[in-house]
This record gives C-alpha cells, sequence and structure tokens, in this order.
C-alpha cells in the first residue's frame, strides 16, 4: 500500500468513527436519566454530587418505618436444582443463600449470603429502600413452582404505596429475576405523592477464604465490556450502567438486566469491610411494574456465559480467552472421568507437553551440540579482546568451520517460548478457578487451590528444576553458577502458589527431565 492510499485509507476510517460517534452519543443522550449532569453519558461514571449542586445525590441511607421489632422474623425455604435459598420477612430479603455444587471446609455448600439480624436490617439482600420512610415487615404472599422456575412474593405497605417483590428463581442456571410493583392504594388520588425506590445488595463474602478479596465493577458505554473499579472511584456514581456489582476470588453478585429501564443511576456503599451495590429507580407517580434481573453465583465459564457471555470477562482471561477456553473443557472432560483435579492436572501437562517432545528433544540435542564448542570460542574472545572486529571475524570463521550456527544458542528455548502462550492461560486458569477449592489431591495436599501446607510440591518443583539444568551441560561458569540460582528463586516465588499450579509446573519439569533422558539413553 503506498503512502496516498494509506493516508485515504486512514482518513476513512476516522470519519466512519467520528460519525458513528455523533449518532452513537445522539441516542444516549435521548436516554438521559433525570438529575445527571447533561454531560455524563448513559454507562459513564461521575463524581457524586453534594446537596449543593444541581444535580442530586444518590441516597445510601434508609429511614425505616418500623423503629422496633413488632413481629417474629419468618424464614421461607426455597431449593432449586443448583442451590438453596432463604427468604425473610424482615425486608422480604434473602437471607441465606448456598450453593450445591461447591462445598466449603466443613463438606457444606458455600454461602454467599450470609443472614442478617433485626439491628442489621439496612445491609439485607435486595432491600428494597424509598426515599421517604422504608416499610421492614413484608407479608409472604406466595410460593409456586413453575416447572423449572420458582417464584416467590412478598408484600409491604407504605401510607400511599402497595408494594410487591416477587422472585424468579432458575433451576438452570443462576440468575435470579426480581419483578417490582408499586400500587397506589387509592388509583384516583390525584394528590398522591410520588416515591423514589433504590436496590440494595451486598458483594459475594465466604469467610473461610482468607486471602478473598472484593471487587466493583461496571459495565462501559453500550454495556459490551466490563470494567473492575479502582478502590478510589468507589464514591462515584454510574449512571444507568448495563452490568453493575461486585465479586470476590471466586463468586460474582450483579445486574445483568433491566428490561423496563428501572435503574437510572447506581454507586456503592461501603459498611466497614463490606461493599454494597445501590441501584436507584425513577420517580414513580402511578402504578408501574419493573423488572430486573441478578447474576447471583460463581465464577465458571459455562454459569457465566449462560446467563450473559459478557460477564465471563470477570474471569481475567484477557487475550487469551480463547485458549484459556479450550484447556478449562480440556481440564473438565478429564475430571469427568478421573473425578480428581489433581490427576487431571497431571493428565493435561502430559497432553500439553507430548506434541511438543520431538521439537523440544531437537531444540536441546541443538544447543547441547553448540555447548561442546563454547571453551573454543571462549578462548578467541580472550585472544581477541582488545580487538572486536577481529574478534567478531574469527568467530564467524569458526562457526563456518564447524558447520555451527549462532541460533543454535537459542534453540533449545525455542519450545518453551513456543508453549509460553499455554502456559499463561494455564497459569490463568488455576489461579482462582472455584473448582479447584477444597479439592484433593491426595495426603496432606486437601486443598488445590491453597498452597502446600508442608511446602513438599514448591520444594520438590524446585529440586526437578536443579535436576533439569544439571542433565543440560554448561561449560562457562557464570552460566553454571545462574542456571543453578534460578531454582532457588523459584522455589522462594512458588512457595506460597496455590497447591495446583505448583503440581502444573512440577509435573511440566519432570517430564522435560525424562525428555532428556529418553534422548540421552535411546536417541542418542
Amino acid at each position: 500500500m503506498n503512502k496516498t492510499n494509506l493516508l485515504v485509507a486512514l482518513f476513512l476510517t476516522a470519519t466512519t468513527i467520528m460519525i458513528f460517534n455523533y449518532f452513537n452519543n445522539k441516542n444516549q443522550q435521548k436516554m438521559q436519566p433525570a438529575g445527571v449532569p447533561a454531560q455524563v453519558l448513559p454507562g459513564q461514571s461521575y463524581k457524586v454530587p453534594t446537596a449543593q449542586d444541581l444535580a442530586r445525590p444518590i441516597n445510601t441511607e434508609i429511614d425505616f418505618i418500623d423503629k422496633k421489632m413488632t413481629q417474629k422474623e419468618d424464614i421461607k425455604e426455597v431449593e432449586t436444582g443448583l442451590y438453596n435459598v432463604s427468604f425473610s420477612n424482615y425486608g422480604g430479603i434473602i437471607s441465606n443463600i448456598s450453593f450445591k455444587k461447591f462445598l466449603g471446609k466443613n463438606k457444606t455448600p458455600l454461602r454467599t449470603i450470609q443472614p442478617v439480624s433485626f439491628y442489621q436490617r439496612e445491609e439485607g439482600a435486595f432491600l428494597i429502600a424509598l426515599d421517604e420512610k422504608t416499610p421492614y415487615f413484608y407479608k409472604f404472599a406466595e410460593v409456586k413452582d413453575l416447572g423449572d422456575q420458582k417464584t416467590v412474593l412478598y408484600q409491604a405497605q407504605t401510607e400511599n404505596w402497595i408494594i410487591n417483590k416477587t422472585y424468579f428463581l432458575n433451576d438452570n442456571n443462576y440468575k435470579i429475576d426480581i419483578l417490582l410493583d408499586f400500587v397506589p392504594k387509592l388509583e384516583q388520588d390525584k394528590n398522591l405523592n410520588s416515591v423514589r425506590s433504590r436496590i440494595f445488595f451486598p458483594a459475594p463474602f465466604i469467610g473461610e477464604v482468607t486471602d478473598d478479596k472484593i471487587s466493583a465493577f461496571s459495565s462501559s458505554i453500550g454495556g459490551q465490556n466490563i470494567d473492575i473499579i479502582n478502590a478510589n472511584n468507589l464514591d462515584s456514581a454510574w449512571v444507568a450502567p448495563a452490568i453493575f456489582g461486585a465479586q470476590d476470588k471466586y463468586f460474582a453478585h450483579c445486574l445483568v438486566a433491566d428490561t423496563n429501564n428501572y435503574v437510572q443511576r447506581a454507586m456503592f456503599k461501603k459498611v466497614g469491610n463490606k461493599l454494597y451495590p445501590v441501584l436507584e429507580g425513577p420517580e414513580i407517580k402511578e402504578k408501574s411494574e419493573y423488572k430486573i434481573s441478578f447474576y447471583i453465583g460463581p465464577k465458571l465459564v459455562d454459569d457465566l456465559g449462560s446467563v450473559d457471555q459478557r460477564l465471563e470477562e470477570l474471569l481475567s482471561f484477557g487475550w487469551l480467552s480463547w485458549l484459556c477456553k479450550l484447556l478449562l473443557a480440556f481440564l473438565n472432560l478429564i475430571v469427568s472421568y478421573v473425578k480428581n483435579y489433581g490427576l487431571a492436572i497431571i493428565i493435561l501437562t502430559f497432553l500439553i507437553k507430548i506434541p511438543f517432545t520431538p521439537l523440544t528433544m531437537w531444540g536441546r540435542k541443538k544447543m547441547e551440540a553448540y555447548q561442546k564448542h563454547q571453551p573454543a570460542i571462549g578462548r578467541i574472545r580472550t585472544k581477541f579482546k582488545d580487538d572486536l572486529r577481529r574478534q567478531q571475524e574469527e568467530i564467524v570463521r569458526y562457526h563456518k568451520e564447524h558447520n555451527l550456527s549462532p541460533t543454535s544458542t537459542i534453540s533449545g528455548c525455542l519450545p518453551l517460548v513456543i508453549q509460553m502462550p499455554i502456559l499463561f492461560a494455564l497459569y490463568r486458569v488455576l489461579n482462582g478457578y472455584l473448582s479447584l477449592y477444597q479439592a484433593p489431591l491426595f495426603g496432606w495436599i486437601t486443598d488445590l487451590s491453597s498452597k502446600d501446607p508442608y511446602y513438599v510440591l514448591p520444594i520438590l518443583m524446585g529440586g526437578s528444576m536443579i535436576l533439569q539444568q544439571l542433565m543440560a551441560p554448561v561449560t562457562d561458569s557464570k552460566q553454571k553458577v545462574m542456571m543453578l540460582f534460578m531454582p532457588v528463586v523459584f522455589t522462594a516465588i512458588f512457595i506460597n502458589f496455590p497447591a495446583g499450579l505448583v503440581l502444573y509446573w512440577l509435573t511440566n519439569n519432570l517430564l522435560t527431565v525424562g525428555e532428556d533422558y529418553l534422548r540421552k539413553k535411546i536417541v542418542g
């Protein structure tokens, strides 16, 4: 392509982008929610205004009508194919959710929503708060079994409004739909006061995971990507986000769909070390109905993708996403046969290593052959150390006389370079993968997601690296020291890594040692 064609192509590309952005922004401005600075578009964040600003601040405080405990708590248990849910008439909230497929340290299902007391009522999951005083005591109406879906209905009243809150629980995925129905008590009342509601729900929290970290996320404009929110920006507000919520190491709680455009703005409320996404609805002046969908479940590819494929970005696979998903599929396929994730990791390492074995053997053989000439090349460098031009000429001549290629020095690294994307992808897959949590290997390794409690695997891994280096002839003394120092460094790095990751590297190193032995004893 000549310069003229390149300039024309760049001009047309820039023009197309400008036209697209113009009409895209124009369409987004039509959806501008009330009470938001004019320059802020749906999906964007802005600094939360103060009471003196033109834009109305979001109210994160709750003032309850019911100041005292006047009713006994009534818990309703509902079971689906994937989880058990407890509902409370205190706020009409989900008071507990436990996941059947994922067991904790005491071999009971993991929970991401914990019960709260009457005095912690502001921390209820899916609590509906009003700008006026909020009703706390709800009346249970009914539970319906619709086959692959169950519904739970609660009702509360204010002076002027009846609030119906219906939960839809799916048997086959982790999406929970909530239908909000605001009904004026007197439909012909012209003096009816308007009402504005907010939904509070908690970030996932698993107390037994010691290194668990909570982070917030939101969709970008158009909802095509998910952005992890910096902890310093949690005081901002987001305008009509498509996806909005929080995650920990293994689970995510978030808004995923808003059928009737309920969410006008959203922000986060911090209570101690806990985080609560807050969704603010529109001003309601008449009978209104809104359906909002949430993902409340594990961060696993199939489960996230079955509800919304955009959620797969929470796994942080990055540009190697396709390869990570392929490796995950293989890993889960192996587990379906061997029933042990530790054994599956070993088998997967074999399957990854085998195709590269001929290339690895060829590369290391070329490198070792070149290493035999290093003493002679070293003497040339010493002899002509004061004449670099002559030194280079003599080295080139030596290469030609002995039919050597300078690239032979890196031939042994070529297989590793080719495998690096696979190694990196597998690292991303195994680091923080929920199915490894509390998954045993054997003996003392009872949790592949945690470090080896006795550091046996990291030490064995370091030993396998030393054995690997000893089998590779290195004539340069400085290089020998460096090669033997590397296992110490890697052992120190891996000593606190999850046992599943260390197991992978240990297996990979042992297979490399086996390749060398096979080549030297059989191939020669």
